[in-house]
């Protein structure tokens, strides 16, 4: 049977880091897996010396007002370019992460109607900003409440497209799909979640740390580390001195706004260690994970990076939603709940390794690789099928 020829478009995400760049990989690999894939990248052109070899790289414009800077715009022959390339090529499906695609993707339904377009969205951008919003209202943050208001206006005409939506959480999927205008293609919006890593072997921890860890320069971080050092810092504290442990806050780009907070605080129990060279060797250092989140969308990769390690998770609400992990992680409302679950984990080490390993048992039932990459094939055929009225 002739597999179906998918078009991949993306950003560059051949060795760069990041748990978006991640899922670029995956879908790649995933995509490539069952059918034939050809690859055009957006923006910058890779570095050199990769192994993804893409038929084209289409550089980006700043978009035409109220288009948000997640939808940027293409030159007019860059646009004809890739109608060209789906053309020779004989694609019958595209498949575009987030929304950097969104006017060639318009082009190409303009000028290829039997053409299946397929969107990962991944995270719900708009819902994004006004959490940041929301969290922090005041005229020197105005800038979220234009692009919220930009954001929410652009998803409207997005989600209006006759195309396949994928989504990582199920709560931003059903929100969209009652706000789309209904009927437009069946089918359209499909759950597709985050992967788990490999399992790793299960190791005690070599350090007497709890990790913080991500990109610290995203507003969600930004936001989780002031809640942690205001308010569950405080509650915990003594807890820290008392088992000599310290929590450790990990990853790139962290804001000079960190060790100024961390001074202003006066606490010797949070480590500012920025950019790691292996997240999973911090993940096999730590007690277990605090993340305090009150900002996200889609879901938090971070929570089955530390499954794979059978590290047990603290966090929000927010924090774990979109992840069917049930009792497998601790969540807390408030800071008050938050640190009386991590200091709970503090007085019982082997409590904190059993709900890790729990977790990780979960994690791997529900979001192996090879479980996420056959649904996503299905979800692509089925959408192909439909849209084309035959079984490819």
């Amino acid at each position: 049977m002739k597999r179906l020829r998918v078009l991949y478009l993306d950003t560059a995400f051949e060795d760069v880091a990041g748990g978006d760049k991640n899922r670029s990989r995956f879908l790649w690999w995933a995509l490539g897996e069952r059918f034939e894939v050809g690859l055009v990248l957006l923006g910058q052109p890779p570095a050199a010396g990769g192994h993804f070899q893409p038929l084209a790289v289409l550089p980006t414009q700043p978009p035409p007002f109220p288009r948000p800077g997640a939808a940027p715009a293409f030159a007019a022959a860059d646009q004809d370019r890739l109608v060209q390339i789906v053309r020779d090529g004989q694609f019958q499906v595209v498949f575009a992460r987030f929304t950097v695609a969104w006017e060639l993707l318009v082009r190409l339904e303009r000028a290829l109607p039997s053409l299946t377009i397929v969107v990962d969205v991944d995270m719900v951008s708009s819902r994004l900003v006004a959490l940041t919003w929301a969290a922090h209202r005041s005229f020197k943050k105005r800038w979220f409440l234009f692009e919220k208001w930009k954001l929410e206006y652009f998803e409207r005409q997005l989600f209006r497209q006759p195309w396949l939506f994928l989504f990582t959480n199920a709560a931003e999927m059903h929100g969209v799909s009652h706000a789309a205008t209904p009927g437009s293609a069946p089918g359209k919006f499909a759950l597709l979640p985050n992967i788990m890593p490999p399992a790793r072997e299960l190791n005690p921890p070599r350090q007497r740390v709890i990790l913080f860890f991500g990109s610290l320069d995203s507003s969600a971080n930004v936001d989780g580390f002031q809640f942690l050092v205001d308010e569950v810092l405080p509650r915990l504290e003594a807890d820290l001195k008392r088992h000599d442990v310290k929590i450790r806050v990990a990853g790139k780009n962290p804001p000079a706004a960190f060790a100024k907070r961390l001074r202003a605080r006066g606490t010797d129990r949070v480590e500012l260690v920025g950019p790691v060279d292996s997240i999973e060797q911090a993940l096999a250092e730590s007690l277990f994970v605090l993340l305090p989140l009150r900002i996200a969308s889609g879901t938090r990769t971070r929570i089955l990076e530390a499954a794979a390690l059978g590290r047990a998770v603290v966090t929000t609400p927010i924090g774990a939603e979109g992840l069917d992990l049930g009792d497998t992680v601790l969540i807390g409302e408030t800071a008050g709940e938050l640190s009386d679950h991590a200091r709970a984990l503090l007085d019982d080490p082997a409590a904190a390794g059993e709900l890790g390993r729990r977790l990780r048992a979960r994690a791997l039932a529900l979001y192996a690789t090879t479980k996420v990459a056959n649904d996503l094939a299905q979800a692509v055929i089925n959408f192909h099928s439909r849209t084309e009225g035959a079984v490819p």
